[in-house]
């Protein structure tokens, strides 16, 4: 059972396939996602966008970084990516893709996780409302900056 069962859900006023190649462009979200650190392809032996593994670093708004290896599991395209997740956390996620009358996409991300830090699960018992609240930051903030990096492409 996990530590953490995360559900965001982002807005963007933006067609679906413009929004579907940005988060697939994993690593230019450093350009628009302020929390993310680093993008760094660490399984060259996989070609496509399929079955792959990536490490993001992440900071958060509290005083730690988190290491995440993401490898894609499924992808449907213009609907679903789902990512196995090792590292600091473990676990998988996947995220949801609706076109919203062709101007607009709604993404709702899901995360099922265990937190793999000796001091993270030491506090998980206590700080569970903080995490959660610290991953609700990092997401909004993600929504966010990728409205604006649309914007600014004119899309």
């Amino acid at each position: 059972m996990p530590d953490f069962a995360l559900t965001t859900i982002w807005t963007i006023p933006a067609p679906i396939e413009a929004v579907w190649w940005c988060l697939l462009d994993t690593e230019n979200w450093t350009t628009w996602w302020s929390y993310v650190v680093s993008v760094e392809r660490i399984d060259n032996s996989a070609s496509s966008k399929f079955n792959h593994t990536r490490r993001y670093l992440w900071h958060t708004c509290l005083p730690y970084v988190l290491s995440l290896d993401l490898r894609v599991t499924k992808l449907q395209t213009y609907q679903c990516i789902s990512v196995a997740v090792s590292g600091d956390l473990q676990g998988y996620g996947d995220c949801q893709f609706i076109a919203v009358n062709n101007v607009c996409t709604q993404i709702e991300f899901h995360w099922y996780v265990t937190a793999c830090k000796p001091w993270m699960n030491r506090l998980t018992w206590l700080a569970h409302p903080v995490f959660v609240w610290n991953h609700d930051k990092v997401m909004r903030q993600g929504e966010r900056g990728l409205i604006r990096y649309l914007a600014a492409k004119k899309i």
